[in-house]
Formats: C-alpha cells, sequence, structure tokens
C-alpha cells in the first residue's frame, strides 16, 4: 500500500493540502511506513500561485491533476482539505485521512496504526 502525506518541507504535515508544495510518499509494509520519495505538487492552482479568492462552481478548477499525480496512493492524510477534493479523491478510489500531529514521519505511523480519523464527507470514522 502507498499513502501520501502533504507537506511543505518533506517533514512537517501540511494544513492545506491544496495550498502545499508537495506529497511525501510513503510505502506501508504491515504497520511500518517506508519513505519512497518527496513530490512538488505543481498540480494545484493554488501551488501555482494562480488561485484568488476561494471557491465557487463557476470558479472552481477541479482537482483532476492532482488526483492523477497521486494515482498510484491509496491513500492521503493532511492537516486540512476541502469536501471537493475529498469527493474527486474517492472518486480515484483515494481514501482521505486527516491528523492533527505536525511531523510527516507521525503522521504516516499513525495512519499504520489505524489511528487517524477519516477526513469528514468519506462516510465511516474508521480505518478499514
Amino acid at each position: 500500500m502507498r499513502i501520501a502525506v502533504a507537506s511543505d518541507d518533506g517533514a512537517q504535515v501540511a494544513a492545506h493540502t491544496g495550498r502545499c508544495r508537495g506529497f511525501v510518499i510513503f510505502d506501508l509494509m504491515g504497520q511500518t511506513p517506508a519513505r519512497v520519495e518527496y513530490r512538488s505538487n505543481t498540480y494545484t492552482a493554488h501551488a501555482r500561485g494562480q488561485c484568488q479568492g476561494g471557491h465557487t462552481d463557476a470558479g472552481h478548477q477541479g482537482h483532476g491533476a492532482l488526483v492523477e499525480a497521486l494515482a498510484d496512493c491509496q491513500v492521503l492524510v493532511t492537516r486540512g482539505l476541502g469536501p471537493r477534493l475529498v469527493a474527486d479523491l474517492a472518486r480515484r478510489g483515494i481514501d482521505a485521512y486527516v491528523c492533527s500531529v505536525e511531523r510527516v514521519d507521525e503522521a504516516a505511523e499513525l495512519y499504520a496504526r489505524g489511528q487517524l480519523p477519516r477526513a469528514p464527507g468519506t462516510g465511516c470514522q474508521h480505518r478499514s
């Protein structure tokens, strides 16, 4: 299983997925996450500095490029994301989880132990 953790610097979990600078990718072997790579976020308008103001139905640019960039992952862990991204990830088979910890490695370890809640809007609130 492969998980992505949203991060600005490869060490801290990002507070906002769309604005994060990248994703730390882990392969999960049992309950042990192994860091694989850091992927820079060149996928979102927020990350490219092209998003002005809030999201509206008319102005929302979608998450297609971000979801495709994480297509080899089954899970995204972050400190914050919106309901549209949760839904877009779910359509691609990627489960979103939220954490309150700051360290990327700790977030991956908590997920591996089944100790993170799913992001609001995903239905069940426990890891299956």
